[in-house]
Order: C-alpha cells, then sequence, then structure tokens
C-alpha cells in the first residue's frame, strides 16, 4: 500500500487538475452562450437564402449554367473539412475525422483536394502523408469574411475552369449541448431541389437569372461562414462536456484516494500502539 505522504501527494494533484477542469468548463460555458446565440441568428438567414437559392435553380435557370451542371465525368473532388484548433473536446474530432475518411474511401478512383480549417485536421492527415491543397493558418475562430470571400472567388473561378468537379463541406451541426451531428453537404454544382424550394412572395428584379448570378457567390460565402459558427459551436459544447465529466471523475479519484489515505493512516496508527504496547509489555518486570 502507498504511504500518507504519497497518496497526499496524489490528491493535491487531483485537486490541482480538477481546479484547471472546472476553470475550463466554465470559459467554455461563456463562449457556448455566445457561439450559440450568433449561430441561432444565422441560422434563420442561412435557410432563407438556401430556399431562394433552390427556388432559382429549381425554376428559372438553365442546367447550362456552369454553376449548375453536372459533369459527365468527376475526376477531381474538392473537400473543405472543418475540424478544432485545440483539443481536450472530446470525441468532436475524431467523428468529423472518421467521416471524412469514410468519404474518401468510398471514392477511390477520384482525386481528392483537401482544404482544411482547423489545427487538428491538418495534424491528422499530415500523418497520413495525404496531400493538402490548402490549409488556414489563421484557425478556425481568427478566420476573417475576407479570406472566406477571397476563398470562395478562387473556388468559383477553379470550378468553371474545370479544375475540380465537386465540392463538399464537412463541419460539425449543432443539436444541443449533449449532441453534435457530423455533416457532409454538396456545394458545387448547386442542385436545384424543388421540395426545399419556397416560392417568394415579392417580385424579382432584375431578371431571376442576373439574381442567381450575384446571390451564389454569397451563398457560398455565407454557408461556409454559417458552418464554421455551426462547428464552433458544436466545439465549445463538447469541451464543456468533456470538461465536466473530467471534474466529476477528478471529484470521484478525490473520495477514492482519501479513504485509502484514511486507511492508510489508520493503520500506521494501530501499528504505532501496537509498537507501543509491545514495548511496555516488554519493560514490564
Amino acid at each position: 500500500m502507498q504511504s500518507t505522504r504519497e497518496i497526499k501527494s496524489r490528491i493535491r494533484g487531483v485537486t490541482n487538475i480538477q481546479q484547471i477542469t472546472r476553470a475550463m468548463e466554465m470559459v467554455a460555458a461563456n463562449r457556448l452562450r455566445k457561439a450559440e446565440a450568433r449561430l441561432m441568428a444565422s441560422r434563420h438567414y442561412t435557410e432563407r437564402m438556401s430556399q431562394l437559392l433552390n427556388y432559382l435553380a429549381s425554376n428559372f435557370i438553365g442546367k447550362t449554367h456552369y454553376l449548375l451542371k453536372e459533369k459527365e465525368e468527376v475526376k477531381v473532388i474538392k473537400l473543405i473539412v472543418i475540424t478544432s484548433d485545440k483539443g481536450l473536446c472530446g470525441a468532436y474530432n475524431t467523428n468529423i475525422l472518421q467521416y471524412v475518411q469514410k468519404f474518401i474511401r468510398e471514392n477511390p478512383n477520384k482525386e481528392i483536394q483537401l482544404t482544411l480549417i482547423g489545427r487538428k485536421g491538418f495534424l491528422f492527415f499530415q500523418k497520413r502523408n495525404h496531400p493538402i491543397e490548402k490549409y488556414f493558418l489563421e484557425g478556425v475562430e481568427k478566420l476573417e469574411q475576407a479570406d472566406i470571400t477571397k476563398f470562395v472567388d478562387n473556388l468559383i473561378r477553379d470550378f468553371q475552369k474545370g479544375t475540380y468537379q465537386e465540392l463538399h463541406l464537412f463541419f460539425t451541426k449543432f443539436v444541443t449541448m449533449m449532441k453534435g451531428a457530423v455533416t457532409g453537404v454538396k456545394l458545387l454544382p448547386i442542385e436545384g431541389e424543388p421540395e426545399k424550394a419556397i416560392r417568394p412572395d415579392y417580385i424579382f428584379e432584375p431578371s431571376e437569372e442576373e439574381i442567381f448570378n450575384a446571390m451564389s457567390p454569397k451563398y457560398l460565402e455565407n454557408y461556409i461562414q454559417h458552418a464554421i459558427w455551426e462547428s464552433l459551436t458544436s466545439e465549445y459544447a463538447a469541451r464543456r462536456v468533456a470538461m465536466i465529466a473530467a471534474s466529476e471523475n477528478a471529484e470521484e479519484m478525490i473520495g477514492e484516494l482519501t479513504r485509502s489515505y484514511n486507511k492508510a493512516r489508520q493503520e500506521a496508527i494501530t501499528r504505532e500502539l501496537m509498537e507501543v504496547v509491545s514495548g511496555a509489555e516488554a519493560l514490564r518486570p
């Protein structure tokens, strides 16, 4: 059995870790509140934009438009993968990376071009020697709108040139604090879905095609930005849950160590008493 000094040292160490996990849980909770409020405000705008774009794509724009036309042969697929920059968030990164790996395995004969937002995804694919076309060094939280706008302009130009034939976005959608849903969305070519299209109660001016041309880049920018906010909110929620679990585990460990300490201390006291009694008996005439 460990000595009382060793057990006391372990209790002190676990207590210090528990203080850190509780502090991290409070930080994650604060960030989660702000991120969730921002996300809820963004969701309605993104949904309405998607509905309008679906309406235009389904009813007005001919399938000859370069952003709508399906390629006869898909050779190159570009993937945008959003992970976190930091760890200690449970299975958040593992789930999204396994989902992407599954997609890659399902397309063995196609060239996969990776665009990574988030340090964890970059480290994961770098260790596996998977070719990475682009990595945003700014990180998920510091990525600015201007960077996304420039990125989308390049995406549209390369798609029009035929550099790649499909664009997919992978991120974690925030559902509840306890649950995040790994999501894969095909962004290009844009697929008009009549069942999701809602006819707006206003008149288009100028023409629907001109509106589509002006709106489609903004739609891609907004969707990528919205996916980043979904991912950040899911990350903060996962980190908060992980830190709560870590604090509870630390509390349980402290309880077990305290019981071990009391037992060891009791045994030491009993042993000392036995030694005193034995000594007294030995001195008795």
